[in-house]
């Protein structure tokens, strides 16, 4: 299962079965035994992958963890059960999707929570049930997008203590023309909730939050709402830096997209949907949890430099991805796991690409994608 069906059932079979010295089975044989396995034993592994998480020492935006909460959606196999279980999004191509989110640390590449679900499960739904497994750090700062931009999720932060900062559609509720009718471009204000939004939250009580308006090189205005009070340690170019940090999530659902192609799916069923999405979770963290020890060896090498680097350098993602994909049947397997990580984490260090700050990607003109032919995002 670990070895995430990049060939055939049959292919990765017999790859991991002579691996572990064992006779080979049929692809049939193994499609029947999967199932035997609760997909909650993948989801709990990946919560094993992130529990010594607090004992590690991370990067850090000014003493905060910062974390990035987003979601996607999955292309998913056509299949009576998969389309009864997920529901069917085109009734032209019987096409089925799924919803996804991951709360994810932009600065280590770990993810500290990941959901799928079906459709008909909002985004908010998703973070909540994520939020329920993170217990509410000081030092923990949950970075949004506008699709959480409303009363309820900043009110669930304020009374949960944590620290936020999310990002705003300008236009939609009150609050938002409110503020951006106003001259000030940061203070702090409250926001009382509409009508709709009491009902939402289940309370009518303000809450005090700090409004950041900063005008991009578009033009366009980007409006933050945030817990950060302090305008003293955090400027307004600290925040837009933050929320401009947001992005690494959206690179993290690009790796588990586009790069380690979890659409590629080796099943037809739904608990089978759920085995594999979550053991891509698990490799991804193996990767970040092997990319953080050869983070320490980059720096390392980088400081013993005569000659100073002109650019910052990280480990190649996919490299590391490949590299562990090659060990894991090892990993999980023999008794000198030690030696295995080690060479593994060497091998990730080797391989490295530029890190270019201020790097843009223009969204203008491309138009709205169709949902369920989608790729990445």
């Amino acid at each position: 299962m670990l070895q995430l069906f990049k060939e055939s059932a049959d292919s990765d079979t017999e790859d991991v079965l002579s691996k572990l010295g064992k006779r080979e089975v049929t692809g049939s044989a193994f499609s029947q035994a999967r199932y035997k396995i609760e997909w909650q034993f993948f989801s709990d592994l990946c919560a094993i992958s992130s529990e010594d998480y607090d004992t590690f020492t991370t990067a850090r935006w000014k003493g905060y963890r910062v974390f990035g909460g987003d979601g996607s959606t999955l292309n998913l196999p056509a299949s009576k059960q998969i389309r009864g279980y997920f529901g069917v999004q085109s009734s032209s191509s019987k096409t089925s999707l799924a919803r996804i989110l991951l709360v994810y640390d932009v600065l280590t590449g770990l993810t500290l929570q990941a959901r799928l679900g079906r459709m008909s499960t909002g985004e908010s739904g998703l973070l909540d049930d994520c939020l329920l497994e993170i217990p509410p750090r000081p030092d923990d700062l949950l970075v949004l997008d506008r699709n959480f931009g409303n009363f309820h999720m900043a009110h669930k932060m304020t009374c949960e203590a944590r620290p936020f900062c999310i990002r705003m559609s300008t236009g939609i509720s009150n609050f938002a023309k409110a503020v951006m009718a106003d001259s000030r471009m940061d203070f702090i204000t409250e926001w009382a909730p509409s009508r709709s939004e009491r009902e939402t939250a289940k309370t009518s009580e303000p809450i005090r939050v700090r409004v950041t308006k900063a005008v991009l090189d578009s033009g366009e205005t980007e409006l933050l709402v945030s817990s950060l009070q302090d305008m003293e340690s955090f400027k307004t170019e600290d925040l837009v830096e933050l929320y401009g940090m947001r992005w690494g999530v959206e690179e993290g659902i690009k790796n588990l997209k586009p790069k380690i192609k979890v659409e590629q799916f080796g099943c037809r069923k739904p608990q089978g949907i759920y085995q594999e999405f979550y053991a891509h979770i698990l490799a991804m963290n193996m990767v970040a949890l092997a990319g953080i020890a050869a983070t320490e060896q980059i720096e390392k090498k980088s400081r013993s430099r005569k000659k100073k680097r002109k650019l910052t350098y990280k480990y190649n993602w996919k490299n590391a991805f490949l590299q562990l994909r090659k060990r894991i049947v090892e990993l999980f397997s023999r008794e000198s796991v030690e030696k295995i990580l080690e060479t593994l984490v060497n091998k990730i260090a080797q391989k490295l690409v530029a890190v270019k700050k201020g790097r843009k990607f223009s969204r203008k003109g491309l138009g709205k994608s169709a949902r369920t032919n989608q790729y990445y995002k």
